[in-house]
């Protein structure tokens, strides 16, 4: 097994069973309590990426399941040029840690491995593409010298400062500038927005004897509409959206360098939706304080940006963000499917109509969950505080526990 030393956290190599497969995975240990890991492997000149993360209970040690992260970049690998068969791949690993201190850190480590592909020798058609390939514990390699890049690429125009909305409906093209001392003959551009579509492509032969070459790639969508098109969820999420541009280079030996590089576009939408999730969570203490006598701080603070859950008296609720909707759930008992669903969702209509307008009685994560929609326009500590002593009214409701002994599951 492989370890590492002078960083701010070990990793190591295993491979153990899992339902009949045997599963490769890393290790990451350090001296501090570890709530989550993650990381992100990558493979010189390829744009095939994964990431690969895990959390749970704190602890010393935590691992990821590796073997599927290089398992999906082999593939993607092998898919792009066929034919091309490499016994050994060297990965790039960014490993970051998030421990449970107060405050919390943040510990990142880089390490570089080489890895026997499992793949090597066998044909396309017998890939194993439902099992997880027989990996060897990969190698550590130590003193890895940085990879000087032979191409230099350029992306404007680049936000800065000014407008935002100004900048982003008078954006109509992205000129990209490649220089490089080696000879290149084509350049092969794909772009498009956070992942989204349309796709933008450029193919274009250039003068090998320049050693640089600009390019302009014409946006085929006002980029204020394509920001709009994301949906509030994702202005909520970001500060900055991407622009990806992926270049196929190919220099005078006819031979592939794969590269990418970003603009990233304003999201105008960021300040507003981050001050509104702020009253929320405010609304959510000062109810803490006056119903429960207690401090929000005492809550789980989900992952994710603007959702909150906690437990009352073993009843679990979830508070948060939706779109462009304050959500407020209170869970049950989760589903019965061996029930007569028309019957279940006949009867869920009727519980809904005895709420009595305090929510909508619906499926969520196969629990049955009563549901409340605010805007975040208005929403005060008051309406939440009677909106939840209207949920305790509802949960304590002889027709609730009928229902619940008729229809809910072991889950």
């Amino acid at each position: 097994m492989e370890t590492t030393t002078e960083k701010p956290f070990t990793i190591r190599f295993y491979k153990e069973e899992f339902f009949d497969e045997e599963k490769l995975y890393m290790e990451a240990a350090t001296e501090c309590l570890i709530s989550e890991i993650t990381c992100r492997v990558t493979l010189d000149n390829s744009l095939a990426e994964q990431t690969c993360m895990s959390s749970g209970t704190p602890s010393n040690t935590m691992d990821a399941d590796i073997g599927s992260a290089f398992y999906d970049i082999i593939k993607d690998v092998w898919t792009e040029n066929p034919g091309k068969e490499q016994e050994y791949f060297t990965f790039n690993l960014n490993t970051k840690i998030t421990t449970t201190e107060t405050l919390s850190r943040l510990l990142e480590a880089k390490h570089a491995v080489r890895v026997k592909n499992p793949l090597f020798g066998i044909k396309r058609e017998e890939w194993p593409e439902w099992e997880e390939p027989q990996f060897d514990i990969p190698e550590i390699v130590k003193d890895k010298a940085p990879q000087k890049d032979d191409f230099t690429i350029s992306v404007s125009p680049q936000y800065t400062e000014g407008d935002m909305w100004d900048f982003l409906d008078e954006t109509a093209y992205f000129d990209l500038t490649v220089s490089s001392d080696k000879p290149i003959k084509k350049i092969n551009v794909t772009a498009n927005f956070m992942r989204e579509q349309p796709k933008e492509n450029l193919s274009v032969e250039v003068n090998p004897e320049a050693q640089s070459h600009e390019l302009r790639i014409e946006v085929s969508g006002n980029l204020l509409d394509q920001v709009k098109g994301l949906g509030s969820f994702s202005h909520s999420e970001y500060e900055k959206f991407d622009y990806i541009f992926k270049f196929e280079i190919i220099d005078a030996e006819d031979k592939k360098h794969m590269r990418k590089v970003t603009a990233q576009l304003p999201n105008p939408y960021y300040k507003d939706i981050e001050a509104e999730k702020q009253i929320a969570r405010e609304v959510l203490a000062e109810v803490f304080r006056k119903k429960y006598n207690e401090d929000i701080a005492e809550l789980k603070i989900e992952s994710q940006s603007g959702w909150w859950a906690w437990k009352k008296d073993d009843a679990s609720f979830q508070y948060g963000w939706n779109d462009d909707e304050i959500l407020l759930y209170r869970y049950f008992g989760s589903v019965d499917y061996d029930a007569d669903q028309d019957e279940v969702w006949n009867e869920m209509q009727k519980l809904t109509k005895l709420t009595d307008g305090a929510g909508e009685f619906v499926y969520s994560d196969s629990y049955f969950v009563l549901k409340c929609e605010f805007g975040p326009g208005w929403i005060e500590a008051d309406d939440l505080e009677k909106k939840l002593d209207e949920f305790e009214k509802f949960a304590e409701s002889e027709e609730l526990s009928k229902f619940l002994a008729a229809y809910e599951g072991e889950g």
